[in-house]
């Protein structure tokens, strides 16, 4: 542009603020004399073809959404090879802004005239088919008005869409992010509740749920622990929007609300709907003592106070009982029904039959307690997650991959075929022998799993192995079908020299791996991670690009990746 005021029509008053992908600034419509915000990608992105992308996709996904808890699109500017978004100028502050000044929690009601605000916003986007993906309080801006907007869609996803990010890449903000989003999951509009969920918590008790000092340790947080109790540790917060909040907070999304309206109306914060810009009023209002809710407003009684904890306790007993694995459910079924029986027939046949009232509830309770324990004792020596990738044959009650049951329609038959016996016969080396036989007919007559198998036994087997004939099976495997684990095997065969050539080629390695990781394999992470932590070949040493890799190969469970970031963490101490 000749003029670095002007942008378009559109002249360029100063820089609201700045952002790792770009910058917005503030600026007069000289056309239609009103105030508008301009976001611009950093000019060193613009010849990153992700980057401008994501940047259009931000803007296709506005032009869908017209409500007044979404900032408004009003028109894309294409200024030479320069391209700008105009959008509507919010006069306000983002919530972070606000938490951070505050220093402390936000008062219950202005919380939920918050919440209210924001899920309005995201049910209407998910029933736009646009789902955002990375709520958190610096995209939620608290208008001077009162009204919550929220911003920033550049990962936002629209439904039915090509997705823009490799399958197995995590997206979004560690500490907002749901369980299926640090697996590297797309997530649905569930994923947008449970970040909301996180929002609130935070507001409420002054932190989010889940920390960590590297991003791997707040990823496993969010896929494995559960969020800290909220009743009686928060004055005003009521068991109900407590078991909401956890509700909503589920590491499965089929146990979170359908909707988000439905989880608004569970907080009780819909009812504060139609007043709610009014009770938020404005930043500088959040940032004055509430003296009206905190001061003032009566203490409960002791018998108040004891049964919000009971509640509160009971359902988060529910919670993990729901959570717990069928087969723990059954047992805990059939351990109180046991416990009961016994207890009715020696209350029937003892001597003393004549029992007071008080002492039978002591022994109901007593049931009661010792279910509770069984369940609590079951459910922590349960995994609540782990890689379906190590079950050939999952039941329909294993938890499975990515911390959901695993449907009947996708479970496999019992070994029945040949290629199920062969399976069977790899994974015991004494059978090794069996499985050669087995996999060289099924390899012949074009299956590819059994080319894997072929291709590692001749690569890993004493009896049979024959480099070039590996080559030759993990070659025609990784070909067919963009096979994973082939490919990352012919990598490390070219690490180590084994192939026909007999001579290491990094670059080729590189290659194969990439190709393996694109695919989300675990051993290709891992293996990755080493190229770019040692800079490997063509790769440069880079050490952040190699955490992230042994992060999501650790996600998957691969032993050698945590022990690699366990290594990492130790050698950025000693420095």
């Amino acid at each position: 542009m000749s003029d670095p005021q002007m942008i378009g029509h559109y002249k360029v008053i100063g820089l609201v603020g700045a952002g790792a992908m770009g910058k917005v600034h503030r600026a007069v419509d000289t056309f239609l004399e009103r105030e508008v915000a301009i976001k611009s990608l950093r000019a060193e992105l613009t010849q990153e073809p992700d980057f401008v992308a994501r940047f259009k996709a931000e803007a296709t996904s506005l032009a869908r959404l017209n409500h007044p808890n979404i900032t408004t699109l009003y028109a894309p500017v294409l200024d030479g090879s320069n391209l700008f978004i105009v959008m509507e100028l919010v006069h306000g502050r983002p919530l972070d802004d606000v938490l951070r000044e505050r220093g402390r929690p936000l008062p219950v009601k202005e919380s939920l005239a918050i919440v209210t605000q924001a899920a309005d916003g995201l049910a209407y986007a998910h029933q736009m088919g646009v789902i955002h993906r990375d709520i958190k309080p610096s995209n939620l801006m608290i208008g001077d008005d009162g009204r919550v907007k929220i911003m920033d869609f550049g990962i936002a996803r629209v439904r039915g869409s090509v997705r823009m990010t490799r399958a197995g890449t995590a997206v979004g903000t560690p500490l907002y992010m749901s369980p299926e989003q640090c697996r590297g999951g797309e997530g649905d509009e569930r994923t947008d509740q449970y970040s909301l969920a996180i929002v609130l918590y935070e507001m409420l008790a002054g932190s989010p749920p889940f920390a960590g000092t590297t991003e791997y340790d707040v990823t496993q947080a969010q896929i494995n622990k559960e969020a800290p109790a909220l009743v009686p540790r928060i004055a005003g917060v009521t068991p109900e929007a407590e078991a909401a909040i956890m509700m909503a907070l589920s590491k499965r999304p089929e146990q979170r609300f359908q909707n988000m309206r439905a989880f608004s109306d569970a907080l009780g914060a819909t009812a504060l709907r139609l007043d709610a810009s009014n009770i938020v009023k404005s930043a500088a209002h959040l940032l004055q003592d509430a003296t009206s809710e905190r001061d003032l407003k009566k203490e409960p009684d002791f018998p108040t106070k004891a049964l919000a904890l009971a509640k509160s306790r009971a359902a988060t007993l529910s919670r993990r009982f729901r959570n717990a694995h069928p087969i723990t459910q059954g047992a805990t079924y059939g351990v109180a029904a046991a416990a009961f029986a016994a207890t009715a027939y020696l209350a029937i046949n003892s001597p003393a039959r004549q029992t007071t009232v008080s002492e039978k509830q002591q022994q109901d309770l007593h049931v009661v307690s010792w279910e509770k324990q069984v369940v609590a004792n079951i459910q922590e020596a349960t995994p609540a997650h782990r890689d379906c990738s190590s079950s050939l044959f999952p039941s329909p009650n294993d938890p499975g991959c990515n911390g959901r049951r695993v449907k009947p329609s996708e479970i496999a038959a019992p070994p029945s075929g040949k290629i199920d016996e062969l399976r069977l016969a790899m994974k015991d080396r004494d059978r090794w022998d069996n499985a050669f036989a087995l996999s060289q007919k099924l390899a012949e007559e074009g299956d590819r799993e059994a080319q894997f198998y072929l291709g590692t036994l001749y690569l890993k087997s004493g009896s049979h192995q024959d480099f070039d004939a590996a080559y030759s099976w993990l070659k025609r495997a990784a070909d067919k079908g963009n096979y994973a684990d082939a490919q990352v095997s012919l990598g490390l065969m070219y690490r180590d020299g084994i192939t026909p050539e007999r001579k290491k080629d990094y670059a080729e390695m590189v290659r194969w791996l990439q190709k393996a990781a694109g695919q989300n394999n675990k051993r290709a992470n891992y293996w990755l991670g080493r190229a770019y932590e040692n800079g490997v070949g063509s790769l440069p040493r880079d050490t952040a690009k190699a955490e992230e890799l042994y992060t999501k190969a650790a996600l998957q469970e691969l032993p050698e990746a945590s022990s690699a970031l366990e290594a990492m963490k130790q050698k950025r101490g000693k420095r």
